[in-house]
Parts: C-alpha cells; sequence; structure tokens
C-alpha cells in the first residue's frame, strides 16, 4: 500500500461539511463531484465516507469503503488503471483552482496556538467492544490560557487550582467518549457536575518547572439520551518560565463512561472503563488539525 501510495496525492479530510448541499465551498462542490458517482454497496456506512481515488478535475478513478488493506490496494489499483486510460482534457479542471479559496473555509485552523500549548487527545476503552477501540483529537490552549495551569510565581510544594473555564472546557468537549467515532453529544454547562483540576509544583530548576496534576470530573446528562463520563484525572508536566512553553505534557483521565450518544457508534450503553490521554502534538500539518469543536471555544 505504502509504494502505490507513492503514485498519488495523498489527503484526508472530514465530509460533514463537504457532503452538505447547502455547502458551496470549492472543495465541497469538488467532493460531492466524485463522491456522488461512487458505487455504495451494501454495507456502507457514514454518508460519503470513503477512500477514493480521484483526478484533479473530480473524476472518480475509484472508490471504497472498507478498511481491509486488501481492499484498498486493489481499489488504488484500479484508479491507476483508469488514469493511465483518461485523456488530459479529463484529467484536470478547465480552470486553475483559486489559491485564495480555501482561507474561506480553513478559518480553524489560523486559530493554531503557536506559542500556547497544543495537545494530542487519544480516547480508548480498557475492554475492546469493537474495532476501532480508540481515536485521535486535539486540545488547544492560547499562551495565557497554557500559563494559567500554573501558578503565578510557582515554588516547590505550590498548589494551584486550573481555572475553571479551562476545566470546563475539558470536560465538556475532550472529556467525551469518541473512541468509536465523533461524539456530537457533548456537555452543554448544566451537565457538569464535579469539575476540578490542581496542579501542585513539584520541582523548580533554573528555568524549568516540573509539575504533577490531579482532579476529577463529572459530566451527566439525563432524560430521554442518558450519556455521561466520570474520569479521575492525573498527569505531569514541565514548563520552561523563561521561553514561557511547555516542553513535556501527560495527562491521564480513567473513568466510567455511559449511554450511547450521537454518531459514536456504541453499541452497549452499560457503563465501562474509557482513558483519555493527553499529550503534546508534533508539529507536522497532521498534528495541527483542529480540535473537533474549536468552533464552541469561544476564541
Amino acid at each position: 500500500m505504502q509504494k502505490l501510495a507513492a503514485e498519488f496525492v495523498v489527503a484526508a479530510d472530514a465530509c460533514d461539511r463537504m457532503q452538505k448541499e447547502s455547502c458551496q465551498d470549492a472543495d465541497a462542490l469538488l467532493f460531492r463531484k466524485f463522491a456522488s458517482q461512487r458505487t455504495v454497496k451494501k454495507g456502507n456506512r457514514g454518508g460519503a465516507q470513503g477512500h477514493y481515488a480521484v483526478a484533479p478535475s473530480g473524476e472518480l478513478l475509484a472508490s471504497s469503503s472498507s478498511a481491509n488493506p486488501q481492499i484498498l490496494v486493489e481499489m488504488m489499483k484500479a484508479g491507476l488503471a483508469k488514469w493511465a486510460t483518461l485523456p488530459r482534457e479529463k484529467r484536470l479542471l478547465p480552470e486553475a483552482p483559486d489559491p485564495t479559496a480555501a482561507e474561506s473555509w480553513r478559518r480553524a485552523e489560523k486559530l493554531y496556538p503557536k506559542d500556547g500549548l497544543a495537545l494530542r487527545v487519544v480516547a480508548r476503552d480498557r475492554k475492546r467492544e469493537r474495532w476501532p477501540d480508540s481515536n485521535l483529537d486535539f486540545a488547544w490552549f492560547r499562551k495565557d490560557e497554557a500559563r494559567s495551569l500554573l501558578p503565578a510565581e510557582p515554588k516547590k510544594g505550590d498548589q494551584h487550582d486550573v481555572p475553571q473555564g479551562l476545566v470546563h472546557r475539558l470536560a465538556q468537549f475532550h472529556l467525551v467518549d469518541n473512541v468509536h467515532a465523533l461524539n456530537y453529544t457533548t456537555f452543554p454547562t448544566k451537565a457538569i457536575e464535579k469539575a476540578r483540576i490542581t496542579t501542585t509544583v513539584v520541582q523548580v530548576e533554573g528555568d524549568l518547572v516540573s509539575v504533577s496534576f490531579e482532579g476529577e470530573t463529572r459530566t451527566s446528562i439525563e432524560g430521554s439520551k442518558k450519556i455521561g463520563y466520570a474520569p479521575k484525572l492525573l498527569g505531569r508536566a514541565k514548563y520552561n518560565v523563561k521561553d514561557q512553553k511547555f516542553v513535556s505534557f501527560e495527562l491521564v483521565a480513567v473513568g466510567m463512561r455511559w449511554g450511547l450518544g450521537n454518531c459514536n457508534q456504541r453499541h452497549n450503553p452499560d457503563p465501562a472503563l474509557m482513558g483519555i490521554v493527553f499529550t503534546i502534538a508534533g508539529d507536522s500539518p497532521a498534528e495541527r488539525l483542529p480540535p473537533a469543536f474549536v468552533s464552541r471555544y469561544s476564541w
């Protein structure tokens, strides 16, 4: 598959915006052009989600919604074979795309906190329910928000309550059950029953401050759709006060989750252990993806 991928320009994106007819962005129009050409086989789910081999013109070469590697290999081979027979007029768009067009639908990416803290967020079940059993998101903090995770003048032994607004943000938008798929059931403020994280300064060595984190949250929605999560949180980090940035960060949340949520593909609503891990994200384009609910950050 890696060898075949070298013959393609590989791209990935979320299709929930682009598959809506109401969206008239250039990328959405192109996406729907080739997505509408695919042959949907029995058992396919997720709207227009899937894998596509596409010419720059939007001409569909091959497609699949299977996660089976061998099926994907065959799809890629079929796409390359069709590309080889495609005349030039079908390979390219009649006019070059506007290079500035993406600025209108990539606004969230401009919020990336270059001088703040970007965390990689992985949610995983303790007991595997079905594949997949983990999922990835990101959590962002602006420079002043990241600094507020520590005391103003840190000294060994100092304790500091992380601002409630930041703990609430984590509880509402990041401590959610998205192990199997994106969960649109985030928690409103009224669903927060507990939300606390305490920072303790463990050591101060020159400009480097070592801290530990301890806390807990509990969020619960009642009514016709009961869903919730009640984890304990533990972590550690190192912060360079001169450079004003975290050089390491690890935070783990483990607790019982319950309910089915919306779009998270759960089959069993019974309570079960789920863990979520926060670590510093890398600097590659793939690690700069906006958090799923960054639009609700009030930035």
